[in-house]
């Protein structure tokens, strides 16, 4: 768990006119601030409020991915612009991303859920795994080829031309049943030779079908505008995002969701992001990735130290502190 302070407007400026023998103020007039506090939890712990709303961000963990799977599920996303804070302590769990693997015997997973649990909690679901490629390949069943439901859905594995099962369905996303959903399903997995597995689910786009040689996870959740910049991955658009869904396998690269899903590769497929739930990228002939880890982000306003630029007389300094309200 971590602190931060989120420049916002507004401050008590007592004691800054009163300039009584100290000669005038020289320098840049001061415009001091009140920081928002932002909490942020990458592991499991408690919340104590210092106001009573906030600003709440409730990321879970993204699903995995295995060789020749569809991506995985990007973990459920709950975000609140005011959301009530107990008095009481306030326990937080943090979902982990769900295990990535190689070839047969497939045993990548989903991810793992994150809460808030105040007076009035929030979860989120974990992101659905990729469904598996058949394996033998002329088999008449495939029990795990369809991408499993989570908060978005994972993908669907990539199939057989001329067998029973040729493609295998996404994984339906918004596990919970939450209004505004949490998350979306993933692509559908369609045969070779030209087709691949279905990209994982993303908090604002489904994951692409696998009708063209693999697919793209989908978008997440842009929060640049809604918490400090290090929140959330960077994207090449220059904007922070979370809950982005993992690219499908196929011969050729996929890119993964805006919102740390990982991308298909030559190698391994690339795991989700760290503290964004991002699902996993699968790949074509090695092992697949693991989905990233989710976050629990709470934001108070005005509840942070002060700060100001500029140049204080000595007596405006003296008269904010025993105010209590010398800016740090």
């Amino acid at each position: 768990m971590s602190n931060r302070n989120f420049l916002v407007s507004g401050f008590n400026k007592t004691g800054q006119n009163n300039l009584d023998n100290q000669g005038g103020l020289v320098g840049p007039d001061n415009d001091p601030v009140i920081n928002d506090l932002v909490t942020t939890f990458n592991s499991p712990g408690t919340f104590n409020r210092t106001a009573t709303t906030c600003k709440l961000l409730v990321v879970a963990g993204g699903g995995g991915a295995a060789t020749k799977s569809g991506g995985g599920g990007a973990g459920g996303v709950r975000y609140f612009a005011s959301h009530p804070l107990p008095a009481s302590s306030v326990p937080v769990s943090v979902g982990s991303g769900g295990a990535g693997d190689g070839p047969y015997p497939y045993t990548n997973s989903s991810g793992g859920g994150s809460t808030f649990g105040s007076a009035t909690p929030i979860a989120a679901t974990g992101g659905g795994r990729g469904g598996n490629r058949p394996y033998p390949p002329g088999q008449n069943t495939n029990p795990r080829g369809p991408g499993e439901p989570g908060g978005s859905g994972g993908g669907g594995g990539r199939g057989f031309q001329n067998t029973p099962t040729p493609n295998n369905g996404p994984g339906s996303g918004n596990a919970g049943g939450y209004n505004p959903p949490e998350g979306n399903p993933g692509g559908t997995g369609n045969p070779d030779p030209s087709a691949g597995g279905g990209g994982g689910g993303g908090y604002s786009q489904a994951g692409v079908g696998g009708e063209d040689i693999g697919s793209q996870g989908g978008d997440g959740l842009e929060v640049t505008n809604l918490f400090p910049s290090d929140i959330g991955k960077l994207e090449d658009d220059g904007g922070y995002w979370v809950g982005g869904g993992g690219g499908g396998t196929g011969p050729n690269p996929q890119v993964g969701g805006k919102g740390g899903g990982g991308k298909t590769g030559n190698n391994p497929g690339v795991d989700g992001v760290d503290g964004t739930g991002g699902g996993a990228g699968t790949q074509y002939s090695n092992p697949g990735g693991a989905g990233g880890d989710g976050i629990v982000v709470v934001s108070e306003a005005g509840a942070g130290p002060s700060s100001s630029s500029g140049m204080w007389t000595l007596k405006a300094q003296y008269t904010a502190i025993i105010d209590g309200n010398w800016p740090s």
